[in-house]
């Protein structure tokens, strides 16, 4: 993206604060009118304190000094208060699109990109932006003011000195044009080490027990220093970049400086300045250094504000999950019939599901079983579409899934998956996560009973009222699956799928689970997705699927006495 078309996204975010920001432009302004102001200043001081020695000169003189730092102070403050105020602004409503956007990202994207990308993007990038919308901006304002401001005074004392000022101005532009161009491209790398890093970060915490178990300190963090290293080479170079551009404009401007003085001391006859003008010219001189100076420094933090406004709306330019779907869904009973499904992923040159046909009854519970990589499932992301099938339909109902609303087809869904995800809040709200009103505590303590975890909440310090910690690192893991079952149990769906939904339960809590979910399984579908076969054996039917396709269906029994894969994997199994 060009500049024009990010600063037009970003002023479009900026809009709804344009009062406070057109209070934060005027107080900039008479910063910057205060700069030649003071100039000015100069010539009767000296002409008329120093030389002429004027009464009137000598008290007003220092009063208007007095005056003019006041003002300025004045406006300094209210400027800093009002543009931080817009920037503050600026940045929670991205943050909060960027929030939103990745909430409503398809799935497929979600796995193609890392967890540390998404919060470099939300944190580091976000914050590179914040600079530039707040200390960039009124750089680039306030001493863009201040430069005009201060030239045309110097205009005004003498042309001829001026523009000796002026043949500086396409250098520096030169300068300015080259080191943009290096900084723009060593602050997105810089961006993506960022991103790296964070997911190294992210995996080496998440992973220490196991990187500590298997030894792989070593190799992990050699990999982590790569990251950090090549991090630290790419800030080298923005930093070198940098570092060169200030010294380069300040050497240019000095030549100028030189020129002016030694031709100011030249002058004679009607071109020659008094003693007083002179040092008013020289002070304007000197004052237009300093904004000139930060207008060429800000080129490093604007670059990387501009780079990051790329990623940020890179990002909000994804394209959002379709919800193509017009037909609400309510009250579902559970019929489901899957015919001539196929789908296959980006990344895979060979379909996960090659013409699937199957119909599930409504109350039926169907396990599905096979080897890692089977299709199973992917069958169970496709239901409450996650993915849309590429061939075939999925109905429920009767009612073909792409022709319903997202929301009404996954409010038919409780989805219990092998990975738990608790919330860093109470076991109420956890239980009752997605309800628009709140936790009905009577349903959390059914459900809480239902999945055989009333006992050890009831032990925790506020009972269902109790915080469980980040992941719910405060629970063992067989507690932790229990919440996860009785989330499911709250929901309420007609359709039930649990993908290894046991798998962190020892063997005394798996029994009880078991026995809650046969009561729950009589008037609900259910799909189970197992590698533990001991699990499903009272499943109304077996479903055994191997490289994408349904090779048996059955019961246990009649599988077993098939003597084909069921058997095979469940001998396995048990030896």
């Amino acid at each position: 993206m060009t500049n024009k078309i990010l600063f037009s996204r970003l002023l479009a975010y900026a809009r709804p604060q344009w009062g406070t920001a057109v209070i934060a432009v005027i107080a900039m302004a008479v910063v910057a009118a205060t700069e030649p102001a003071v100039a000015a200043l100069m010539q009767p001081m000296i002409d008329g304190s120093f030389i002429e020695k004027d009464p009137d000169t000598i008290i007003m003189v220092p009063l208007a000094l007095m005056g003019l730092f006041l003002v300025r102070g004045v406006g300094r403050i209210l400027s800093t208060i009002a543009l931080t105020a817009v920037a503050t602004r600026l940045v929670m409503d991205i943050r909060m699109d960027m929030y939103q956007q990745i909430q409503e990202l398809p799935q497929s994207f979600m796995d193609s990109i890392t967890t540390g990308k998404l919060l470099s993007k939300v944190t580091y990038d976000v914050e590179q932006l914040s600079v530039t919308t707040s200390h960039v901006w009124m750089v680039l304002v306030s001493d863009t003011l201040k430069v005009i401001g201060l030239l045309g005074f110097m205009f005004y004392q003498s042309w001829q000195l001026s523009l000796m000022m002026l043949i500086t101005a396409p250098v520096i532009g030169l300068i300015i044009v080259f080191v943009s161009k290096r900084m723009r491209k060593s602050s997105k790398a810089l961006q993506t080490g960022m991103g790296n890093l964070t997911h190294r970060m992210e995996e080496g915490i998440k992973g220490h027990k196991l990187i500590r178990l298997y030894g792989a300190e070593k190799q992990e963090t050699e990999k982590f220093r790569g990251v950090t290293n090549l991090l630290r080479q790419n800030t080298n170079k923005l930093k070198a970049v940098g570092a060169c551009n200030s010294p380069i404009t300040q050497f240019v401007i000095s030549i100028a400086l030189a020129s002016v003085v030694y031709i100011a001391a030249n002058l004679e006859g009607e071109s020659a300045m008094t003693p007083g003008a002179f040092i008013s010219f020289f002070t304007a001189m000197g004052m237009l250094f300093s904004p000139m100076r930060s207008l060429t420094s800000v080129t490093e933090p604007f670059q990387k504000g501009m780079a990051a406004a790329e990623s940020i709306f890179t990002l909000l330019d994804e394209a959002r999950e379709q919800d193509s779907g017009k037909r609400e869904l309510a009250n579902a009973k559970g019929q489901i019939d899957i015919e001539q499904l196929s789908f296959s992923y980006d990344s895979q040159d060979s379909p996960a599901l090659k013409d699937l046909n199957l119909s599930i009854k409504a109350g039926e519970t169907v396990a599905l079983v096979g080897a890692s990589g089977s299709g199973k499932t992917t069958l169970t992301q496709l239901i409450p579409r996650f993915y849309s099938p590429q061939q075939g339909s999925i109905k429920i109902d009767g009612n073909n899934t792409c022709d319903l609303t997202l929301r009404s087809l996954r409010n038919q869904i409780a989805y219990v998956d092998q990975e738990v995800l608790l919330f860093d809040e109470s076991v109420a709200e956890n239980v009752a996560f997605g309800d628009p009103n709140g936790p009905d505590l009577e349903r959390v303590n059914l459900a809480l009973r239902q999945a055989h975890a009333e006992q050890f909440v009831s032990e925790l310090e506020n009972g269902v009222k109790s915080s469980i910690g980040e992941g719910g690192s405060m629970l063992s893991g067989g507690q932790r699956q229990r919440l996860a079952l009785a989330r499911a149990f709250y929901r309420q769906a007609p359709i039930l799928i649990l993908d290894e939904a046991t798998s962190a339960l020892d063997n005394e809590s798996e029994r009880q689970v078991q026995a809650a979910l046969e009561e729950l399984c009589t008037d609900k579908t259910t799909i189970i997705v197992a590698h533990r076969l001991s699990t499903i054996e009272k499943a109304d039917r077996i479903v055994v699927m191997d490289q994408g396709e349904i090779k048996e269906i059955g019961t246990h029994q009649q599988l077993m006495a098939q003597q084909g894969l069921y058997r095979g994997l469940y001998q396995q199994m048990e030896s």
